[in-house]
């Protein structure tokens, strides 16, 4: 099976170095975002793990070369505990990924870790993503806040760009969180302004789901399937209906 066309390929490869050094240098800008990561860890009562990785870079991007083939985007929220363990730095390794993987491999019958790019709406860590207003909250400087606002309205950017780039659908993940002024306000207004300016073919290839976690994907599958039907058409309905409940194209 061929690979990624060299001019997709090579698009990817410049967009992928561009992610990396933009996540060096978020860790670079904001020397303190582990210390306040760590209180929060405390002051929430995880004590399973260690904060490793203030801001995570998806290391699984670098495992794509000119012979991969990728079928989706994913994108998913922040990386939670293990995805910033030093020895991971990779998204959507924990309880969520594993029933991604799962679907995947059973419903679509797709290898998840080879198939499916998976970026996040911001690469700052939190235990859970409900958290990112409270590790904005223990920051009395404005930089954490500067920093969750400016790297999701980057990471919206780069969405956009690996859409276009490599031809595949977006699948968004956590329909629940994407709304004006949630905690990830500022991506959902510069994904929004972004594709009302694409063309209909884009949009089109835009689908929004609910998380993984917790079985909430399954569950509004479940529901609003037609089992009569298509797997894949059915997706791309319920994505498409959602996208347009949520974004309004």
């Amino acid at each position: 099976m061929p690979g990624m066309e060299r001019r997709r390929y090579e698009e990817f490869s410049d967009l992928r170095a561009a992610f990396r050094a933009k996540v060096a240098g978020w860790s670079a800008a904001v020397p303190v975002l582990g210390d306040l990561q760590e209180r929060l860890r405390e002051i929430r009562g995880f004590d399973d793990y260690a904060v490793e990785t203030p801001v995570v870079y998806n290391r699984a991007l670098d495992d794509v070369g000119p012979e991969s083939r990728p079928r989706w985007i994913l994108i998913a929220d922040n990386p939670g505990k293990q995805e910033q363990k030093a020895a991971n730095l990779r998204y959507l390794v924990g309880q969520s990924g594993r029933l991604a993987e799962g679907f995947f491999r059973k419903e679509l019958e797709e290898d998840f870790r080879r198939d499916v790019l998976i970026i996040n709406k911001t690469p700052v860590h939190t235990p859970k993503t409900a958290e990112l207003a409270l590790l904005r909250g223990l920051d009395g400087t404005g930089v954490v806040e500067a920093l969750l606002s400016e790297s999701q309205v980057w990471m919206a950017g780069f969405a956009r760009d690996l859409h276009r780039a490599l031809g595949v659908p977006i699948w968004i993940s956590g329909r629940s969180e994407l709304k004006e002024r949630g905690i990830f306000g500022p991506w959902f207004r510069e994904f929004s302004r972004l594709y009302r300016e694409a063309s209909p073919e884009e949009r089109e290839e835009v689908l929004v789901f609910s998380h993984f976690s917790m079985n909430q994907f399954s569950i509004e599958l479940n529901r609003k399937r037609d089992p009569s039907k298509p797997l894949r058409d059915e997706l791309r309905r319920i994505g498409a209906e959602n996208r347009r409940a949520v974004f309004g194209f």
